[in-house]
Order: C-alpha cells, then structure tokens, then sequence
C-alpha cells in the first residue's frame, strides 16, 4: 500500500488535484495502478499523458525510499486516513499526504500556529517561548516551520511544558535544515511530531518554503506571528491563514524595531492584536474548551522576584526602545563604572537586553 501512495505522490505528468480525485474516485492509490487505459480514460481526470503516466509507473524506482524510510521510522499518511488532519483537508489544495515521524495523533489536536522572524530580538525570543509554553498548557499543540529564530522559540517553548509540538518542513524528512537544528530535530521526532509532504532526500528550495507554509496554518485553527520584519516569510503563512479562513494574531512592539513592523503590517490589516493569551482564546474559544491555566507560565523572568522592579536604579531611563550606554550614563549623572555594574544586574534578573548597540527593556 506505501509503495502505491509513493507512485502516485512521485507522478509528475499529474497534478496534485488529480491525484487526489483518482484516490476518491477508486478507493484507493492500489485500484488506480490495477486499472487498466480504459477505465483510467472513462474517469474524465486524466489527459493522455496522465494516463501515460499512471501506466508507466515504476515501483522499483521507490525501493530506496522505502528502505530509508523504514530505517528512520518515518510513514507516508494519505489524506483519507483516520489519522489525517481534517483541518488540513479543507484548504486549498491540500497536499495528497504526509510523510511523518513521531506521534501521529498530534495531527488531529487543535492547533496553534506561531511563525516569525529568523532573527528576532532577545524580547522576542522571551515572548515566544512564553506564548508557546503558556498556549501548550491550556491544551494546544504548538505549530511550527523548524527555522531559526521564532520558530525555535517556539518549538522549544511547546517541549518545556510537554511534548505536544509539529515541525513542518520544507525539505525531506530526512533532510534536517537547517544543519545546526539536529538536536530540536530528534527531540520533536522522538516528543512531538514532524511532518512533510516532500519526498525523502528533497534538499532544501526557497519555493518549497512558501509551500510548506499553507501547511502550517491549514493544520491550525489559527496564526500568531510574534515579532516579524515587513519582509517576513511569516507574513505569507499569516496570508495564507486569512485565505484558509483561520485566525490571525499578532503580537505589537516597538516601531524602533525593525522586526516589529511585519506585526503591526498584520494589525493594519486586520489580524488581532495580542497582548495576552487571552486575547487567542478569545477568539477560538467557541471551537475548543482550553484547560484552565492553573500553572500558567509567566512572561517575566524568574528572577525579578522583587515587588517593585521600577525603582531599581536606571530601569525607568530605558524603554522598550533601546537606548545608548552613553546616553544612559549621561541621563543618570551617575560613573560609567556605576551604569555599568547597574546594567549587568538589570540583565541577570531578565528586565533588560542589550541589542542594536544599546539597551532596551523586557516584557
């Protein structure tokens, strides 16, 4: 049965839409290779060299695959399976199926999305992961792309809560991209879930990324975008949810960032503005009953355990834009050796980051 969902997904002659009316239209990718011209002919799907196509297939062409995909524990699912997202199934063209590795009943979880930029600030790391972490412990299972930058953030924010996370790739399934991610790779395979509809060996491509981005917002129920610049592949996925008829959220920041404006681009058009947890549940609460956030993580740091983090010394001279050391030891009146050791402890207690040549306040 695996060999004849591999032929089918491998044709080339035949479009994806095709391929999947053939499969509702016989039962099954065996029946298709079984039937003969005639009856390929009679369906109406196929043109001649689709038909050409089918009759031509060459399984001995997939053993290699086969065998790898055996070898790392990997199983190609098709969309009629029990298993496989419904969600997934209703948005434009959806993929003939996927190849996974992991916990399969992930797919079938409500999701959430969180997609952003590959190099976002050190607030929005803390923010994402905090996001992820807090969403997961309601119930969700957190959706993501592997890169890096937010979609790190992300992945690890779901796993420091449980397990409950999808990586979706852009490459095959066993092509880890990027290289430096093969210890997230094996810990979301062996905790959560990975998935990817290209076939086994696909290097990385930059078409394919946009591809594998209407797969991560069809599996959700909706897409926050945390921290993303104006020309973020984040805001496609964001696109692609409002065209899929999904939610889309995003998180405001500062408009000295530059990674602030893909964000605040969404909110301009239309996207929810999120401040909170909350302000998610809000609006898919109604499709899904989330857990009471009894252990509710928080988004400071578990080292600002003082009441009043506003009167330490400097914190009220730095926003959450950032702001020189100069111009920091000049609004003070205080030593560079003093603004710098005040600094350092800032730091150490989660309040501040140093980023763009200056300092800026935590969430």
């Amino acid at each position: 049965m695996l060999k004849d969902w591999l032929k089918l997904h491998y044709l080339r002659s035949v479009s994806l839409a095709q391929k999947r009316a053939l499969v509702n239209f016989f039962g099954c990718p065996v029946d298709i290779f079984a039937a003969g011209r005639s009856c390929l002919s009679d369906t109406g799907i196929l043109c001649e060299a689709g038909i050409n196509a089918v009759l031509k297939a060459n399984e001995n062409l997939l053993q290699n695959d086969l065998a790898l995909l055996e070898s790392i524990g990997s199983q190609f699912i098709g969309f009629d399976d029990p298993k496989f997202s419904d969600l997934l199934n209703e948005i434009p063209s959806p993929p003939l199926g996927l190849f996974v590795k992991g916990n399969i009943n992930l797919l079938k979880q409500p999701q959430i999305a969180i997609v952003g930029s590959r190099n976002p600030s050190p607030s929005g790391k803390k923010t994402t992961q905090a996001f992820a972490a807090e969403l997961t412990a309601m119930g969700f299972t957190i959706t993501s792309g592997m890169a890096a930058g937010i979609d790190r953030c992300a992945h690890s924010g779901s796993l420091s809560v449980n397990n409950a996370t999808i990586a979706v790739m852009g490459t095959g399934i066993d092509r880890i991209y990027p290289a430096t991610h093969q210890a997230l790779y094996r810990e979301i395979s062996e905790k959560g879930l990975i998935v990817t509809e290209f076939a086994p060996g696909t290097p990385p491509h930059r078409a394919h990324f946009p591809q594998r981005n209407r797969i991560i917002s069809g599996l959700s129920m909706g897409t926050l975008v945390t921290e993303a610049g104006i020309r973020s592949g984040s805001l496609i996925t964001a696109r692609l949810a409002a065209e899929q008829g999904r939610e889309v959220f995003a998180i405001p920041g500062s408009i000295h960032l530059p990674t602030s404006r893909g964000c605040h681009h969404l909110i301009r058009l239309g996207a929810k503005l999120v401040e909170s947890v909350q302000d998610i549940t809000d609006e898919i609460g109604h499709f899904f009953n989330p857990a009471p956030a009894v252990a509710q993580i928080s988004r400071e740091s578990p080292q600002s355990h003082f009441q009043h983090p506003a009167e330490h010394p400097l914190y009220n001279l730095i926003d959450y834009a950032p702001i020189s050391i100069d111009q920091i030891i000049a609004l003070s009146g205080l030593t560079t050796e003093q603004v710098s050791s005040i600094l350092i402890d800032l730091e150490l207690r989660g309040l501040i980051a140093e980023m763009n040549g200056g300092y800026q306040r935590l969430p």
